[in-house]
């Protein structure tokens, strides 16, 4: 079987979280980790399951993977999955099926089977803990509590969690 993992990274976050299902799916198929830019439309309809992940900016995949999914080619019998991070510490469930729609709608659209979406916490980059403080009106004691919250993260578990799904999706 063959595999794509692809993703927009930013911070790194996303790219740990691509590189532990690359591992993961490396021990036991042909694999490609691919930034998204790297890639082409086309690409995509060469291989059976394809990994698409993204950081949340203001609650949205980035405007990069949205493009990426409306032009994508697909070939029959592909299945995706997506992976998200996010620097908050948990969403509900129906937040995390809300960010993940536009992955669901583009499978749909293509004739992908859609095999569910992994998210999980990574740290905001430095540059953005102002305007998202600002944005999130939050007092510098809640702010630093969301920064030790979310500083370290991806960390081991995580990457652990993302191997798991990974195994998950590709049995």
């Amino acid at each position: 079987m063959k595999v794509l993992i692809t993703f927009f990274s930013q911070s790194g976050n996303t790219e740990k979280i691509a590189k532990a299902i690359w591992e993961e799916a490396s021990l036991a198929h042909e694999a490609d980790c691919k930034k998204l830019e790297d890639i082409t439309p086309g690409d995509v309809a060469l291989y059976d399951v394809i990994f698409i992940g993204s950081p949340l900016h203001s609650g949205s995949l980035t405007t990069p993977v949205k493009e990426c999914l409306s032009v994508l080619q697909a070939s029959s019998g592909q299945k995706m999955a997506g992976f998200i991070t996010h620097f908050a510490p948990a969403y509900p469930e129906q937040d995390m099926d809300g960010f993940a729609e536009p992955i669901k709608a583009a499978c749909k659209e293509k004739g992908i089977e859609y095999v569910g979406c992994f998210d999980c916490q990574g740290a905001l980059a430095e540059s953005m803990h102002e305007p998202v403080q600002k944005k999130l009106n939050l007092s510098d004691k809640a702010w630093a509590g969301m920064v030790k919250q979310m500083t370290g993260h991806p960390n081991e578990e995580d990457v652990a969690n993302a191997k798991a799904c990974a195994k998950a999706v590709l049995a």
